[in-house]
C-alpha cells in the first residue's frame, strides 16, 4: 500500500486515525484541510492581543470588499450566521430587544420557511427564539407564491431561503418569486448559501439576485477554520448586519455565545482572500483527478464508473457547487455486497477512507452506488483509493 503522508502525529498519540476525505466538506470528518498560508496567519496572531471590536470592524470591512458588497460579519460557522441574522431581523439595532433574546414575544418573530427547504440545519433559523411559519408543499410542481404571500403577518420578521443540494429538487421555489413578494411587503430575505461555493462568483450572485443577507460557511470550500462562517448584506441587510455587530460577541447578551477567536477571524479573512483569487482554478485539477479515477476504476470487473461534472451544465442537483465527482455503480446481486458494506471496508483499514454517500438521481434503480468527491484529495490519496477499491472488489 502507498504510504500515507498526511498522518497526524498528534492524533496518533491520542489513538485517533487520520482519514482520507473523499466525501467533501463534511463537518463530521473535520471539514477541510487548511492552507499553510492561513495557518501561518493564525499562528502569528495567536502570539499577541487585540481589541476584538477593532478586529471585527476591520476584518468585516475586508470581507465585504472581497465580496463586493456593503457589509459583512464573521461568525461561528454558517449556522451561527443564520442564528445571528434572524436575531438581527427581529431586534434590529435595539439594545432592549437584543437583551430579551431568546424571549421574542413582543417583537416580530416569525420566519417564513418553505417546506421544501426544511433540512438538517433548519433548527438554526429558530435558535434565537424565532418561530418558523411553514408554507408551500414539498415536491409540488406549482408555484408557492400565493402560499408565501398568505403567510405574511405583522409578526413576520424575514423570509428564509436555502440554496442547498439538500432541498427537494422537484418543483423548487423560484428565488425570484420570494424576492418579489419580500419587496412588496418590505421584508428582508435571508439566504443560507453555506454550501454554494465554488464558483467564486456565488459570493456576489445571491445579493445581485435580491437577497438582503447571505450566510456562507468558512469551513467548506473557503478552507478557513471549520467553525467559521460569515454573512454579507446590502441595503436593509447591511443595516441589520451593523446591528448584529453592535450586539453580539464581544458584546454581552445572547449574542455573546457566538464567540469567534482572533485566530479564527484572521484565518477566515486570509482564507477568503485566497479563495477569491484561486478558487476557480481548482476545478481543472479536480477534473483531472476525476478522469484518473475513472480510468483506473473502470478496470475493476462489475464496476460502472462515470464522472458527474457539476459544472453548472451537467450536475447532480441544480444547487450543487462546482466540484466534479466520480460515480461508482454495481449490481448487488452479481457482486454480492451493498454500499454500506463498502463503507465499512473503506473505513476499517488505515488510513480510513470516507466516500460520498448522498444520491439525487436513479431513484428507481436497484443498483448500488457510491461517489468519490475530488475537492480535498491530495496526491497520493487518489492512488490509495484505487488500491483499496481494487482490493475489495476483486476479493468478493
Amino acid at each position: 500500500m502507498k504510504e500515507y503522508p498526511y498522518k497526524s502525529q498528534v492524533l496518533e498519540k491520542l489513538g485517533v486515525r487520520s482519514c482520507i476525505n473523499a466525501r467533501n466538506w463534511s463537518t463530521n470528518i473535520g471539514g477541510n484541510w487548511i492552507d499553510d498560508r492561513v495557518l501561518d496567519a493564525m499562528n502569528e496572531v495567536a502570539r499577541t492581543f487585540v481589541d476584538m471590536h477593532e478586529l471585527f470592524a476591520k476584518t468585516d470591512q475586508k470581507v465585504a470588499a472581497l465580496c463586493e458588497t456593503e457589509e459583512a460579519h464573521i461568525t461561528s460557522g454558517a449556522g451561527g450566521a443564520i442564528e445571528l441574522a434572524v436575531a438581527g431581523c427581529m431586534a434590529g439595532n435595539n439594545y432592549g430587544l437584543w437583551s430579551r433574546l431568546p424571549h421574542t414575544e413582543n417583537m416580530p418573530n416569525e420566519i417564513l420557511l418553505h417546506r421544501g427547504h426544511y433540512i438538517n440545519y433548519t433548527p438554526q433559523w429558530i435558535a434565537s427564539g424565532a418561530k418558523a411559519v411553514e408554507f408551500g408543499i414539498a415536491g409540488t410542481l406549482k408555484s408557492s407564491k400565493r402560499e408565501l404571500e398568505g403567510a405574511i403577518t405583522e409578526k413576520t420578521c424575514c423570509i428564509s431561503y436555502t440554496f442547498s443540494y439538500n432541498n427537494v429538487p422537484r418543483g423548487y421555489l423560484p428565488f425570484e418569486e420570494v424576492v418579489e413578494i419580500a419587496g412588496k411587503y418590505d421584508l428582508p430575505v435571508v439566504v443560507d448559501a453555506a454550501s454554494e461555493l465554488p464558483p467564486v462568483g456565488n459570493l456576489k450572485k445571491f445579493i445581485a439576485m435580491g437577497a438582503d443577507i447571505v450566510c456562507f460557511s468558512g469551513g467548506k470550500a473557503v478552507r478557513a477554520p471549520n467553525n467559521t462562517g460569515f454573512m454579507i448584506g446590502k441595503g436593509k441587510g447591511a443595516e441589520i448586519i451593523k446591528g448584529i455587530r453592535d450586539h453580539s460577541f464581544p458584546h454581552p447578551g445572547w449574542g455573546r455565545g457566538h464567540k469567534v477567536s482572533k485566530e479564527q477571524i484572521v484565518g477566515l479573512a486570509v482564507a477568503l482572500e485566497i479563495f477569491t483569487q484561486e478558487g476557480d482554478q481548482l476545478y481543472d485539477q479536480q477534473r483531472k483527478l476525476a478522469e484518473y479515477l475513472q480510468t483506473e476504476l473502470h478496470k475493476i470487473p462489475g464496476l460502472s464508473v462515470s464522472i458527474i461534472p457539476n459544472d453548472g451544465i451537467s450536475y447532480e442537483h441544480l444547487m450543487m457547487p462546482h466540484v466534479p465527482r466520480v460515480l461508482m455503480e454495481w449490481d448487488r446481486g452479481k457482486i454480492g455486497f451493498n454500499a454500506e458494506d463498502l463503507d465499512r471496508f473503506m473505513t476499517e483499514d488505515d488510513p480510513p477512507i470516507f466516500l460520498r454517500n448522498i444520491h439525487y438521481f436513479n431513484y428507481y434503480s436497484n443498483r448500488e452506488w457510491r461517489m468519490i468527491d475530488t475537492f480535498f484529495l491530495r496526491s497520493p490519496e487518489e492512488e490509495i483509493i484505487v488500491e483499496r477499491l481494487n482490493k475489495y472488489f476483486r476479493k468478493v
